[in-house]
């Protein structure tokens, strides 16, 4: 049986489509119908990835279900005029693994990146996401600059950066990152809506 899209979205204005991994919690549709809420009061169509109906059913293996929901999320962001994608770290100190691939995506579409982070301090940079997540920092020496390494002896990039700098220096307005669903929403609102210049 088909899943249930969260909304039907009534919203002519531009659309957008909403990235993170919202759609891994145990409420993910009703989050995503409070997320196209909140774009339609911005003057949105807020496109949410668990709104496109796919039956399990229809596919012979889960890899081909796998597989015809990445094509949906793809279509989704080619249908859309920007991205709005929730940064915070997930299962770890990292943006989630499918929500970096639809910035990717998006960014090579060449569609504008509306970045935020759910946390007490959305902008902190990476290496304390590091020791949020129970991660051990040391400070070394390398090539002639202190550096803190993890556990791993792994350097962990230190560019006052709440995110990879592949993720942050993509986002709209050089790398702002939000401190919410809400403020990515008005702000990406503020620029689809914006009247055009002459």
């Amino acid at each position: 049986m088909p899943l249930p899209p969260t909304d039907q979205h009534a919203v002519q204005g531009p659309a957008v489509y909403l990235a993170g991994p919202d759609v891994f919690r145990q409420n993910g549709r009703e989050h995503g119908a409070h997320l196209v809420t909140d774009c339609a009061l911005a003057g949105l169509n807020g496109l949410y990835p668990l709104d496109t109906q796919l039956d399990p059913q229809a596919y012979a293996t889960p890899q081909a279900f796998a597989a015809a929901i990445a094509h949906a999320n793809m279509d989704l962001i080619a249908r859309s005029q920007a991205v709005i994608a929730n940064l915070s770290p997930f299962r770890g100190p990292n943006v989630d693994d499918g929500t970096a691939f639809e910035i990717g995506y998006a960014h090579a579409r060449g569609l504008p990146i509306f970045g935020y982070v759910c946390t007490n301090a959305p902008t902190a940079p990476y290496r304390d996401r590091v020791k949020d997540c129970g991660g051990t920092l040391t400070r070394i020496t390398v090539d002639h600059r202190p550096t803190w390494v993890d556990e791993h002896g792994l350097v962990v990039e230190e560019f006052g950066l709440p995110v990879n700098l592949m993720i942050a220096t993509v986002l709209y307005g050089s790398g702002i990152i939000f401190s919410s669903a809400h403020a990515a929403i008005t702000a990406a609102a503020e620029h689809l809506l914006a009247p055009k210049k002459a």
